[in-house]
């Protein structure tokens, strides 16, 4: 009886870290939709702003009511300018952006286009860096986190 329930802590420590290694996956992946939806917008504002010829509190009012920009929090923003980059991003490249999209506020259109246009092949290098993280996490977290309760199980008999 005593082996058993050795044994089922055991089992329960080695699920209980590979659930928190699925946990730290997630948390990468999530990190990469941030960025991947953050450079779509930029897309999406690109496109609004050169073929609808809108402003730019215009776009982003249009663009809070799609659900794949939801986790931006596109609702209270109204001005490009108050538009934030994702925490996914590394603190220059948010820098960089948030200056940008300043800027962007008093461009006219075609320069604005053009550091639309700049700005998202900026987030898209970032975001493939993102998503080769995020894919290498959801493969080995969830094993080293079951390997990490396998070893405490092992330490505590």
């Amino acid at each position: 009886m005593t082996a058993a329930l050795y044994l089922f802590g055991a089992v329960l420590l080695a699920a209980a870290g590979a659930g928190c290694g699925t946990c730290l996956a997630l948390r990468a992946r999530r990190r990469w939709q941030d960025a991947h939806a953050f450079g779509r917008l930029l897309d999406y504002l690109h496109g609004a702003i050169r073929y609808r010829a809108l402003t730019g509190g215009e776009v982003l009012q249009k663009a809070a009511a799609y659900p794949e920009f939801a986790r931006l929090g596109l609702e209270h923003c109204h001005r490009l300018g108050r538009l934030v980059p994702p925490d996914a991003f590394e603190p220059a490249l948010r820098q960089e952006l948030c200056a940008d999209l300043e800027a962007l506020e008093s461009a006219p259109r075609d320069t604005a286009c053009e550091m639309l246009c700049r700005m998202a092949d900026l987030c898209r290098q970032a975001e493939t860096g993102l998503r080769r993280q995020a894919d290498a996490a959801l493969r080995l977290y969830p094993r080293l986190g079951g390997c990490a309760g396998a070893l405490a199980a092992i330490l505590l008999l």
